[in-house]
């Protein structure tokens, strides 16, 4: 497998670990975009390679984290075209975010996936589908996947919230000493009144997700048999509480690539949260892993 420049290598237990420091030129157009009307709704999307694609090749579904007021869509600027030339690449804007318009029920983490799917079957985009969701987009792209199993082929993972860390889980990794900050609800902050409708329905949600231990999120499980990448952002680190929480989310998320068909963990410093913007050759190399593993129902 072809690697980044200046990446290390070091395997781990069958997978693959590790560190880069790189750099990509950005793009630093705006993507193109239009809008699509589902359900009554307008949605907006930017899609790149589609006119190339050839018959049963997987189309890279970008699923951004939670984001504030504004062009959402221009996120993945960084890696959009690098992704393009890979594979046919599709990025949206989920109902009520950036100039989507805002959906008329609850966007509970289901209904998130349920709209992307119907965003997709109006825009007549056909599986197989690699899914690649950064930060809380990770769980929105583990929800379609649990939801439409055949229609994917591949999972990558950007840093994602570790929403499998309970907190019995964190009591185990903290100790007893650290019960307290182990157990106790999470302090979240109040949502600015002038938060656009859509925008807002979105942040109750993901804190309805913090006060149950991440509850739905944990109900969604990942198909078996298509490979998967996980990236995780080790600058989380500094104290003995934040270290003992990246350790578990490491342990949380190698699962993931551990019992996938094909499996690449990626833990590297020389990245923040924002992944697909640090280091946007990494996100690519993340993607082209799952793209060159086939499934393992197609690969015998």
């Amino acid at each position: 497998m072809k690697t980044a420049p200046g990446v290390r290598f070091v395997a781990v237990a069958g997978l693959i670990v590790l560190a880069v420091a790189t750099d990509l030129g950005a793009q630093t157009e705006p993507l193109p975009a239009q809008m699509i009307t589902v359900e009554g709704r307008a949605m907006r999307i930017s899609t790149a390679g589609m006119e190339r694609r050839k018959p049963g090749q997987s189309v890279v579904i970008l699923e951004m984290g939670a984001t504030g007021p504004g062009d959402a869509l221009d996120t993945w600027r960084p890696v959009f075209l690098e992704i393009a030339r890979l594979a046919p690449v599709f990025a949206y804007e989920r109902r009520g975010i950036g100039r989507s318009e805002p959906d008329t029920v609850r966007p509970t983490l289901r209904r998130v996936g349920q709209s992307l799917h119907a965003l997709l079957q109006e825009t007549r985009i056909a599986p197989p589908y690699v899914l690649v969701g950064q930060s809380w987009g990770g769980v929105f792209i583990r929800s379609f996947s649990d939801q439409y199993p055949k229609e994917v082929v591949g999972l990558v993972y950007l840093d994602v919230t570790d929403f499998e860390a309970t907190g019995e889980k964190k009591l185990t990794a903290l100790g007893p000493e650290n019960r307290k900050i182990a157990l106790e609800p999470p302090v979240i902050p109040e949502i600015p009144p002038d938060t656009p409708s859509g925008l807002r329905a979105e942040y109750e949600q993901i804190k309805e997700n913090m006060l149950t231990d991440f509850a739905e999120a944990r109900s969604f499980r990942q198909p078996a048999g298509v490979p998967v990448s996980v990236v995780i952002s080790a600058r989380k680190g500094g104290s003995v509480v934040t270290d003992a929480l990246l350790r578990l989310q490491i342990s949380n998320q190698a699962e993931w690539a551990f019992t996938s068909s094909n499996g690449l963990l990626i833990v590297s410093d020389a990245v923040g949260h924002i992944v697909h913007r640090d280091d946007p050759v990494l996100v690519v190399q993340a993607v082209r892993h799952v793209l060159e593993y086939p499934p393992a129902d197609s690969a015998k």
